[in-house]
């Protein structure tokens, strides 16, 4: 029950009533304390807890002979068998290489120079388990599209993630946008077409922050690849953006699972025995959260929950797993209070360890992010506080990426008017993190510069998901393309999607990739 007090502490939500005509006047968070001596960087675990293995002889000469590798290690990644590790130097700041150099963590899958190429342009760390922070990336997955073809894949942690530290590991993020990302990428393309180990076609890929990631590299270097394929990937234009939070209550294919739960959230809302059951439960699975918050505050605690983890069952659970568990005014507290809880790691009965671990590996990211974010907001100006690392991408949505709100506005009239204040409480503030915003200007642009785009691109985005509120709009670019897959959730495995889907997906790849 942690992980539901962290999202709904956290998140920024909305209070945006349907006629925009009686929003709340946001509460700002206390300025942190940054104490720079006092932030440890976590053990990394694959240099002390992963054995290198022996690999191709001429494959890793070849590799350590290419200009900026370094550090190389082969080890056995159980998603990929054999994998090659090294860090590339990348400039610190490529408009002023005089700054100096930084490691930049790569992982390569190689199958051979008669194969083509997958650039997988992670958003956050390489970390297999990112929740625990630990660098094993003896565990990392590639994208889906690389088994299916079977490709070389080349993977790439952001920049000031994981162990890809322009500034080290302190709470400085000068160097931190959507350029300075792209230019990285840049170079190690170059660098590695340059080796002549990979001859063939190129396609870059990724899902989410991943996605947008692949989607802004186009941007900024058109056609450095044969085909660009982002999927789930959000273009924010402001730090409160409504779009996501809107469709989350209602995605048109969703429609009559979202009636049936809106009618449930007004039951709990309404009915005064039931919601001091379920915020007795939720008291009793969260006793260190609970302490010293007063019922009304624990109340709107419960709600956020609520709202978090629908999105939590929307954006990463298929829906058909879930829709029979809806509860009406007949379930017990049990059943109400098991579904309103569910999130991706809840297990079905249908469930394969398959789908069990793609859907963790989708929300472990936010899992960390929200748990290194608490101590933002609880952070004291205590100056022997304990110091946390403010997470990167937290951070960059103040720069240049923009975030979203949830909408409340239809629960309003259950709600007293502090209750609803405090619901529409922002948590993040361009000013905490010492950067400033650039009011939705990049990503203005970036939509804009995909009016023209001479890349060969096609956005994917699943019906189902929130994201897909904040959609790439409907292209007239000839060059790019755009597939919604009907109850599609935020991934690229496609267990789920329908035949005509696949089939759009196969068409746009078979030409580049294909056999």
């Amino acid at each position: 029950m942690l992980a539901a007090f962290l999202c709904c502490g956290l998140l920024m939500t909305s209070c945006k009533d349907d006629d925009n005509n009686n929003s709340v006047t946001p509460e700002q968070p206390e300025q942190p304390v940054q104490p720079e001596a006092k932030l440890i960087q976590p053990e990394n675990q694959f240099e002390t807890k992963v054995a290198a293995i022996s690999g191709d002889p001429q494959l890793e000469a070849a590799l350590k002979a290419i200009p900026g590798v370094t550090d190389l290690k082969c080890f056995n990644n159980v998603n990929m068998g054999t994998t090659y590790f090294f860090n590339f130097e990348q400039d610190i700041d490529h408009k002023n290489p005089s700054l100096g150099k930084f490691k930049q963590q790569v992982l390569l899958k190689y199958v051979g120079k008669d194969a083509h190429t997958v650039l997988h342009t992670e958003g956050y760390a390489l970390a297999g388990e990112p929740d625990k922070n630990v660098n094993r990336l003896d565990s990392v997955n590639p994208p889906y599209m690389v088994h299916t073809y079977e490709t070389n894949c080349v993977i790439v942690e952001h920049r000031y993630h994981g162990w890809s530290l322009p500034e080290g590991y302190t709470n400085s993020f000068k160097y931190l946008n959507t350029w300075q990302q792209s230019t990285d990428l840049h170079c190690i393309v170059t660098a590695l077409k340059a080796s002549g180990l990979f001859p063939k076609k190129w396609v870059s890929t990724g899902v989410s922050k991943n996605g947008e990631t692949t989607a802004f590299y186009a941007y900024h270097y058109p056609n450095e690849m044969d085909a660009y394929v982002p999927f789930c990937g959000p273009y924010l234009t402001s730090l409160t953006d409504p779009r996501v939070g809107d469709y989350m209550l209602n995605a048109a294919d969703l429609k009559p699972e979202l009636e049936k739960i809106k009618a449930a959230f007004r039951h709990v809302a309404s009915n005064e025995q039931l919601r001091n059951e379920l915020l007795a439960r939720f008291i009793k699975d969260s006793p260190a959260i609970a302490k010293d918050k007063t019922a009304d505050q624990l109340y709107i605690d419960f709600i956020a929950s609520i709202y978090t983890y629908l999105y939590d069952k929307e954006a990463y659970v298929h829906v058909s797993k879930w829709r029979d568990y809806i509860p009406t005014a007949n379930s017990t507290v049990e059943q109400f209070y098991w579904f309103l809880m569910a999130n991706a790691d809840t297990q079905y009965p249908d469930d394969t360890p398959q789908e069990q671990a793609a859907r963790h590996a989708m929300k472990v990211n936010d899992s960390h992010r929200l748990l290194t974010d608490r101590h933002l907001i609880t952070r004291s100006n205590d100056s022997n506080a304990a110091a946390e690392r403010f997470d990167p991408y937290t951070v960059q949505t103040c720069i240049d990426l923009g975030n979203y709100v949830y909408n409340y506005s239809w629960l309003k009239d259950l709600l007293t008017a502090d209750q609803w204040k405090k619901l529409g409480k922002v948590v993040f503030t361009p000013e905490q993190f010492g950067v400033t915003y650039d009011g939705g200007k990049f990503i203005k642009e970036f939509l804009k510069g995909m009016e023209t785009t001479p890349c060969k691109m096609l956005f994917v985005y699943g019906s189902a998901d929130p994201w897909t509120g904040a959609a790439l709009p409907d292209p007239a670019n000839p060059n790019v393309q755009k597939l919604i897959v009907y109850l599609g959730t935020h991934t690229d495995v496609t267990t789920y999607w329908t035949t005509e889907d696949e089939q759009t997906l196969k068409n746009f790849l078979d030409p580049i990739i294909g056999k």
